[in-house]
Parts: structure tokens; C-alpha cells; sequence
């Protein structure tokens, strides 16, 4: 969350910006269980690779999140600076 905090351009909008984090992210641990299981239901009952879809699409999503992370600068500035 340093990088959602250093995201704002101003303090006056840093409590709005802060909280659209804090809701992201929780619809994301709200959502995200119910979509794996079912990912991983229709796998199995579709028989798609041999049952083991829900593996390889999860495997290409942490890849693609791993390389959107390292996009992320190396450092956070501080915006006093």
C-alpha cells in the first residue's frame, strides 16, 4: 500500500485514494475464492486438461502479476520531496 499512498497527488485526496485501495482490495478476497473454486470445478468436470486447467490459467495469471510487479519502481518517493 506505500505505492497507493505515494500515488496521491495532494493530502487532501489521500483518505479518498486510501480507501478505493482498501476496497479493491478487499473485493479482490471477497471475489477471488469463489472464482478459483469455480475455475477449479469446471476443470474437473469438463475434464480440460486432464482436469487441470485451473492450474495453468492460475500459473499464467501469477506470471502476468509477477511481471506487472516489476514495473513497480524500485523505490518509493516521498512526496515532501
Amino acid at each position: 500500500f506505500m505505492f497507493i499512498t505515494a500515488s496521491a497527488p495532494t493530502n487532501t485526496v489521500l483518505g479518498a485514494i486510501n480507501g478505493l485501495g482498501q476496497t479493491s482490495a478487499s473485493a479482490a478476497r471477497a471475489v477471488g475464492p469463489a472464482l478459483a473454486t469455480s475455475l477449479f470445478a469446471v476443470s474437473k468436470e469438463r475434464d480440460l486438461l486432464g482436469g487441470n486447467a485451473v492450474y495453468v490459467v492460475l500459473i499464467m495469471l501469477a506470471g502476468a502479476l509477477r511481471w506487472l510487479g516489476s514495473q513497480l519502481p524500485n523505490e518509493v518517493r516521498d512526496r515532501n520531496e
